[in-house]
């Protein structure tokens, strides 16, 4: 029969330790393979124990691990705080489990079951009574680095946030929590999205002259893919996602009537946010991009590509997820990380940099809108300050686009 105030060796240990007068009790389970010490600590004024696994399999590190618990135990106390809040990682799982089978189903569901798994990699560890605003931002903060264009809108941020808030209201409900945190105020006083000016543009083109004439084999191949890629997505303004997809079976060559003179012109069909579109390119250069691609992977395989394979894809055919590092590097390198109001620039700085020059060359806003798969609303919130946005009849400027002249989309390639 154990003293009283002793602690109590779980049924299950192999081996324990106490340390600090027994509020510091180590111990190894025996239905675990691998001998990891586990810890439970009592700190003086607070209810129950904080129980926890030290994940480690050496006793010093055990120790410092509990010893460390113990110490920031006795600062939450001191502070009013609890101690044995409900860890974030398992009130998550707890909250998508609670959803029905039918609505698992739903869109807006999947989007948010697969944010808060996201999410819980960054504040899974950390106790729900410890989330405050200062967490909070310091979660929005991670988000952004995170994404795969290194960059978020406000609104993004904002239907992320409602998600968010969806979650910590369970809580509530729940009485995990005894209120639910304050969110930080977004910024949303500048709706300008960064793109690059004609100086800017200049620089990164020439640096790109540079930047592909490296000697390593891997490297070469991936900044040549990259030169043509940024190309490619400045002169249609298509979004990265829907690049990623992109089929050679995609592209298609259309014919374009200006008076008597006929002209070839790419007009791409990809999937994207908001369905499937055909885009027309801004310039008839695209050409000769998507045979630099397509001569790299002749070259590769010994045969021409399949109509079916991806286009920015590696040498396994498979497409390449993002080619963020590459350009934060690029740009880096060409000194235009940042447009002129100090605004940092990402891939997506590209679509923004198209919608600007397709803006200032007089493509009509609604035409423009629906070649990228916006609103015409949205061009104005984002490029109203973009100036001599003029009127004009098609996208290439009073030119006359006739579907029925097809081309097949690879035969142009080799010509």
């Amino acid at each position: 029969m154990p003293k009283k105030g002793a602690t109590k060796r779980p049924r299950t240990a192999l081996e324990s330790k106490t340390f600090r007068d027994g509020a510091i009790y180590l111990f190894k389970r025996n239905d675990y393979k691998k001998p990891t010490w586990f810890c439970r600590v009592k700190v003086p004024g607070a209810k129950g124990y904080i129980s926890q696994s030290t994940k480690t399999t050496d006793e010093h590190l055990a120790f410092k691990f509990a010893d460390d618990l113990f110490h920031k135990g006795l600062v939450q106390v001191a502070n009013g705080q609890e101690l044995n809040s409900r860890k974030t990682s398992l009130a998550i799982k707890e909250f998508i489990e609670s959803y029905s089978e039918a609505e698992k189903n739903k869109p807006t569901t999947i989007n948010r079951i697969k944010f808060l798994n996201h999410i819980a990699q960054f504040i899974g560890p950390k106790r729900l009574k410890e989330i405050h605003t200062k967490e909070l931002s310091e979660l929005n903060d991670w988000i952004i680095d995170n994404s795969k264009t290194g960059s978020l809108s406000p609104n993004t941020i904002k239907r992320y946030s409602v998600d968010i808030k969806q979650f910590f209201n369970w809580c509530l409900e729940r009485s995990y929590i005894d209120r639910a945190p304050r969110f930080p105020k977004i910024k949303t006083e500048s709706n300008r999205r960064p793109h690059f000016n004609h100086k800017d543009w200049e620089k990164l083109i020439k640096h790109l002259e540079y930047f592909v004439k490296t000697k390593v084999p891997a490297v070469g191949r991936d900044r040549l893919l990259l030169r043509d890629y940024i190309l490619i997505l400045a002169d249609t303004g298509i979004r990265v996602g829907e690049a990623r997809q992109l089929k050679w079976k995609d592209i298609k060559v259309i014919q374009q009537e200006i008076g008597n003179n006929k002209f070839s012109h790419i007009v791409l069909s990809v999937s994207g946010k908001t369905g499937t579109r055909q885009v027309v390119s801004r310039t008839p250069e695209i050409k000769q991009y998507f045979k630099r691609i397509f001569e790299l992977r002749t070259t590769e395989l010994g045969k021409k590509p399949d109509s079916n394979d991806y286009i920015f894809c590696g040498k396994d055919g498979k497409p390449i997820g993002s080619f963020k590092r590459a350009f934060t590097t690029l740009i880096k390198e060409a000194n235009v990380e940042t447009d002129e109001q100090g605004n940092r620039r990402t891939l997506y700085s590209l679509r923004h940099t198209y919608a600007t020059i397709s803006l200032q060359e007089g493509v009509h806003q609604f035409v423009l809108a629906k070649n990228m798969g916006t609103s015409v609303a949205m061009l104005e919130k984002h490029y109203g300050h973009t100036s001599s946005i003029a009127s004009a009849a098609e996208l290439t400027k009073g030119s006359r686009l006739k579907e029925e002249n097809q081309i097949n989309s690879l035969n142009w390639m080799m010509e």
